[in-house]
Order: structure tokens, then C-alpha cells, then sequence
């Protein structure tokens, strides 16, 4: 894993700027791994995501009993949390390599769960939390 970028961000507000500065680098079929504690920025960072892509952020919400979230339109979005998940071979039942395939960005909270279904290439995202209202994310790239 190359680590890219750190970055402190002061607000949710500056966390939502940067996935809208970032959001030209991924491609539609780039997968995002989010890693954090509950409550670090992963979400509203996916909010980011959403808005820069033209998609209504208000709409987006952590999918964690869901599993995932699709929010379609021209850059369809798919949002996954797999905080919740027991099994791994739950990923395999909800269709997780056919949304690999798909034109779309994915993004993944707690992606680690996800282990050997992980592409061979992908961003990593992880959140730390500084204080109340500062998050230093660290953004890496995994290619194989």
C-alpha cells in the first residue's frame, strides 16, 4: 500500500470539499475502502462523493443494515458498509463482484472486512480522529 496523500480536515464541511476535489481522480470503476471508528468522517465523506458526482447527498445515509446503497444517475454511486457483516460469504449473496463490474464508483465503509474481495487495485481512505471537530485522513493506493 503507497500512501498518496494526509490531510487534516477542520469541519464535515472541508471533509465534503475534499471528496468533491478528489472525486476527478477516481474513475467509474474505482473501488474506495473507508477505513475508521464509528463516527470519524467516513460518511459524510461518501456525502462528498455524492454531490460532486451531481447526486442528491441528502439522500445518503450509512447502509449498515442494508449493506449497500445504490444512488443511480449519470456517475452512479454504490455505497457499501460492512460494519454489520458476519460472514464474509455475505458479500458473494448481495452480488459483490457484479457491482466490481459495474460502471459506477463503489465505496466501501470498513472495507477491510471485505479481505481477499478487495480488487487488486483500489484507493484506501482512513479516518482518524484528532478531536471533536478534526479528522486527519490518509489516502493510499493498493495495485498488485
Amino acid at each position: 500500500m503507497e500512501k498518496v496523500l494526509s490531510i487534516i480536515s477542520h469541519s464535515p464541511d472541508e471533509t465534503i470539499g475534499l471528496a468533491s476535489k478528489l472525486v476527478g481522480l477516481f474513475t467509474p470503476q474505482d473501488v474506495i475502502v473507508l477505513k475508521g471508528s464509528l463516527g470519524s468522517g467516513k460518511t459524510v465523506f461518501v456525502k462528498g462523493l455524492a454531490k460532486a458526482l451531481g447526486l442528491d447527498e441528502n439522500k445518503v445515509n450509512s447502509p449498515s443494515f442494508t449493506i449497500v446503497n445504490e444512488y443511480p444517475g449519470k456517475n452512479p454511486l454504490y455505497h457499501f458498509d460492512l460494519y454489520r457483516l458476519e460472514n464474509i460469504d455475505e458479500l458473494i449473496e448481495i452480488g459483490w463482484d457484479e457491482y466490481i463490474n459495474r460502471e459506477g464508483l463503489m465505496v466501501v465503509e470498513w472495507g477491510e472486512k471485505a479481505g481477499n474481495y478487495l480488487p487488486d487495485r483500489y484507493y484506501e481512505l482512513e479516518f482518524k480522529i484528532l478531536n471533536e471537530s478534526e479528522r486527519e485522513i490518509n489516502i493510499s493506493f493498493q495495485k498488485v
